[in-house]
């Protein structure tokens, strides 16, 4: 018996479940593991402070409040990042706050993937697009990009907020790119690119250099 076909819209929201799927894949990995090291550390700092302040206050156990507060404030920073991931249908259209998520998000998978992520701190970049689309865009450009660097090589983002429009640019140098593995995402910015609305420029050519780039109108 032959399997009926699936309507268009049927399929693109397949399409679309699809490319989230591979997104959170990648985003719980991470998150399981940046998430795990920060409270071990604070588990480790409660346990010494607790000595200390078993004979003696003042400056030792004020380090140990200090690093308990940082560790509290990274896994806060993630776990907001990855609920931004998973609802953003109501996050502000801001493409450096866009970036500063996927870096958090994806830095675990960076490092695992012996890649180096440059970028100069995000500011904030409003621009006029989908939330939703904006923000998956730039999620998977960034594992496409890390993809390409895999073993070795680095990855530089640039924001360029000067003209018509607001551009992303990813730029890969080095290391022994894995083009299947960047395939998928590649293949997500084509379908999600016409939703943003975004005009894309992918150059991954078989050598050792890459270029993608995003540009999103700036907002009237």
């Amino acid at each position: 018996m032959q399997k009926p076909v699936a309507s268009p819209a049927v399929a693109a929201e397949e399409r679309r479940s699809a490319d989230r799927a591979l997104l959170f894949e990648r985003a719980a990995l991470g998150l399981a593991h940046e998430g795990k090291n920060p409270l071990h550390n604070m588990m480790l700092h409660l346990q010494l402070m607790s000595e200390k302040l078993a004979g003696e206050g003042g400056p030792p156990v004020d380090r140990h409040v200090v690093a308990m507060r940082a560790g509290i404030g990274r896994v806060d920073s993630l776990l907001k990042a990855f609920g931004e991931l998973a609802e953003p249908a109501h996050l502000p259209c801001d493409l450096g706050l866009a970036v500063t998520r996927a870096l958090q998000l994806f830095n675990y998978e960076a490092r695992r993937s012996s890649v180096e992520l440059q970028s100069a701190p995000a500011s904030s970049l409003p621009v006029a697009s989908n939330p939703a689309a904006l923000n998956d865009l730039v999620a998977h450009a960034t594992l496409a990009a890390i993809a390409l660097a895999r073993d070795g090589g680095r990855v530089l983002l640039q924001l360029d907020p000067q003209g018509a429009r607001a551009l992303l640019r990813f730029q890969v140098q080095g290391g022994a790119p894995r083009h299947a593995q960047a395939a998928p995402h590649l293949a997500a910015l084509e379908r999600l690119a016409p939703e943003a609305p975004c005009e894309l420029s992918l150059d991954t050519s078989a050598g050792g250099e890459a270029r993608l780039s995003l540009s999103f109108p700036h907002p009237r």
